[in-house]
C-alpha cells in the first residue's frame, strides 16, 4: 500500500510517502528563521538579461540573490536574449553547489497526466505505459490537439498517470487538464514582462504538493484539520471526483504522539541523513557526496553468511543491490553515482546485482542510467540532478572542520600553537601572551601534561603565557591575544 503522510504541527511541517511502511521519498518545509526559499523547479519568471557570453550563458536577473543562467541551443542564442533585454524564462534546474538555477525559454506546465511545452512538437508517451493502452492514448491525444485551436503552439508529454484512467473516461480527463493547462500558458504568454519589472509570474507547486502530483497514491493521511483541508482541495484539483483518487483521512492520535513516531517514518527520515547505511546481513553501505559525485562504498562489515568469499560478496552485494536505489531517492542525490560493490569474480553473479539496480531504478521518477561493471568492479549511475541533496539543502558545513568531518588532533592543534607563540615571541617580545582556550583544550592545558608543555614553551621562547577560558560564540577552538597592561594585539 502507498500512502502519504502528512505532519503538519507548529513549526515543523514533513511529508513522507511510503510502500507498505518503507519510506521512499520525503519533504520537509523550510522554518520561517532558515534558509530563505530559492526559485522552485517549474516555476515561471520575467528575467532581464545582464550578460551575453557567446557560445557559453547568458546570464539572467529573476530576483533571486545568484544569477540564474540560460545555456545556448544548437544555434546559439535566440534573438531576444540581448544585454538589458527582458525574457519569459522557466527554473529548468534549482540551484545546485554554488550555480545559480538554469532557465529555459520554453515554459513547461505540469499536471497530474499530461505536461505541456510551449512551442510546435510532437506529443510524446511515457515508455511506462503498457503497449495496448499505449496506443489508444496516443490516438485520443493527437485527436485532441487536431480538434482543438489554441492561440499558442505547444504539444504534449504524457505522463505515466495516464495508465489509471479507465479507457472510457481517458479523452474527457486529459481534455479537461489540456484546457487547464493551455489557460495557464496563455495567461503566462499575454502578460509576459508587460510591465517590464524583474519579478515571479507562476510560481510551481511547493513539494509536499508535487507528491500527491507526481505519485499513484493509496491514501493521504494527515494530521490536523487544517492539513486536511489545504489536501482536500489539493485532491480535488489533480483528481476531481474521479474514482480512482486517494482516500484522505485524518491520522486520529493521542495528545502526545506524533504522526511520523505512529508510522515509523521519523526514524527513516533520520538515518537518511546518516553517512552509512546499515544491512540485515551484517555489512553496510557507506554514502560520500561530493560536489561533482557520489562514492559509495559496498562493506562486508560483520557478515558472516556464505559458504565462500564469493557467495559472501555476492549476497552482501545484493541486499545492498536492493537498499541502493531506495537510499539514492529518499536521499536526494543527482548526478553521477560510482558504487563500489564486493569484488566478484562470477559474471552470473554480476548480471544479478546489474539487474537488480536497473529494475528498481525504473519506479524512480527521474531518469537514471547504470553502466556495467568496470575492470574495477565500479559500477556508475547517472541520476537527473534537478536540485541539491537533501543533507546539502538540510545542513550546513561545520565551522570546524569545514566539512571534512575531522578535527585535527592534539599534536596538530599543539604544534600550530607552538609556531603561532613563536612569532609572536619574535614581533611581541615584551608583551604578555594571552592564550584563549575552547573546554576541551583548556581541559588538556589544565592537566600535568599540559602544564609541563606550556612551560618547556615559555620558557625555551622566553615569554609569558597566560591560560584564559573561551567565552562567547567563537568558531575557533584557540586563539592568541599578545597584550600588556595598557593595549593588546589580536
Amino acid at each position: 500500500m502507498r500512502v502519504l503522510f502528512i505532519e503538519d504541527i507548529p513549526g515543523s511541517f514533513r511529508a513522507g510517502i511510503a510502500d507498505d511502511g518503507i519510506l521512499t521519498d520525503f519533504v520537509i518545509a523550510s522554518g520561517e528563521c532558515s534558509k530563505s526559499v530559492y526559485p522552485r523547479r517549474g516555476a515561471v519568471y520575467c528575467g532581464r538579461v545582464t550578460r551575453v557570453i557567446p557560445g557559453m550563458a547568458a546570464f539572467v536577473d529573476i530576483g533571486d540573490s545568484r544569477a540564474a543562467y540560460l545555456e545556448p541551443g544548437k544555434n546559439g542564442f535566440s534573438q531576444e536574449v540581448i544585454p538589458g533585454g527582458h525574457v519569459l524564462v522557466m527554473v529548468e534546474r534549482e540551484r545546485v553547489g554554488s550555480k545559480g538555477c538554469r532557465l529555459s525559454l520554453e515554459p513547461v506546465i505540469t499536471g497530474r497526466y499530461l505536461v505541456l511545452e510551449s512551442g510546435a512538437g510532437q506529443n510524446r508517451i511515457s515508455r511506462k505505459i503498457p503497449s495496448p493502452k499505449r496506443d489508444l492514448i496516443t490516438e485520443i491525444a493527437d485527436r485532441m490537439v487536431d480538434n482543438h485551436v489554441y492561440k499558442y503552439p505547444g504539444h504534449f508529454v504524457i505522463r505515466t498517470a495516464v495508465a489509471e484512467i479507465p479507457d472510457q473516461d481517458i479523452f474527457d480527463v486529459l481534455k479537461t487538464e489540456a484546457n487547464y493547462l493551455y489557460e495557464v500558458l496563455g495567461n503566462l504568454k499575454s502578460t509576459a514582462c508587460a510591465s517590464g519589472r524583474v519579478g515571479l509570474l507562476y510560481d510551481s507547486p511547493d513539494a509536499a504538493e508535487c507528491l500527491v502530483r507526481d505519485n499513484s497514491l493509496d491514501a493521504i493521511v494527515v494530521s490536523s484539520k487544517e492539513s486536511f483541508r489545504r489536501f482536500s482541495a489539493v485532491t480535488e484539483k489533480y483528481f476531481h471526483d474521479y474514482p480512482w483518487g486517494p482516500e484522505l483521512r485524518i491520522f486520529e492520535r493521542s495528545e502526545q504522539e506524533l504522526l511520523f513516531d505512529n508510522c515509523g517514518l521519523d526514524i527513516q527520515i533520520q538515518n537518511s541523513f546518516r553517512r552509512t547505511c546499515s544491512l540485515s546481513s551484517g555489512g553496510e553501505v557507506v554514502f560520500d557526496e561530493a560536489e561533482a559525485l557520489t562514492a559509495v562504498d559496498v562493506n562486508s562489515g560483520s557478515a558472516i553468511s556464505g559458504s565462500s568469499d564469493e557467495e559472501k560478496a555476492f549476497m552482501v552485494n545484493k541486499e545492498a543491490a536492493m537498499v541502493i536505489p531506495s537510499q539514492i531517492r529518499v536521499r536526494g542525490i543527482g548526478g553521477i553515482i560510482a558504487v563500489d560493490f564486493l569484488n566478484m569474480r562470477n559474471n552470473m553473479h554480476r548480471s544479478e546485482i546489474l539487474r537488480i539496480l536497473k529494475t528498481l531504478l525504473k519506479k524512480d521518477s527521474l531518469v537514471s542510467r547504470v553502466s556495467d561493471f568496470s575492470e574495477l568492479g565500479i559500477v556508475e549511475i547517472s541520476r537527473m540532478r534537478v536540485h541539491d541533496s537533501n543533507l546539502v539543502h538540510h545542513s550546513e558545513v561545520c565551522p570546524l572542520c569545514h566539512g571534512s568531518g575531522r578535527l585535527p588532533d592534539v599534536d596538530m592543534v599543539l604544534g600550530a600553537i607552538s609556531r603561532e607563540l613563536f612569532r609572536r615571541s619574535v614581533a611581541y617580545h615584551d608583551y604578555e601572551q594571552i592564550l584563549i582556550l575552547k573546554d576541551g583544550l583548556l581541559s588538556f592545558f589544565r592537566s600535568k601534561n599540559g602544564r609541563s608543555f606550556l612551560g618547556r614553551l615559555s620558557s625555551e621562547l622566553g615569554i609569558t603565557v597566560v591560560i584564559r577560558e573561551m567565552t562567547g560564540d567563537s568558531r575557533d577552538s584557540w586563539a592568541i591575544i599578545s597584550g600588556n597592561k595598557n593595549q593588546s594585539v589580536q
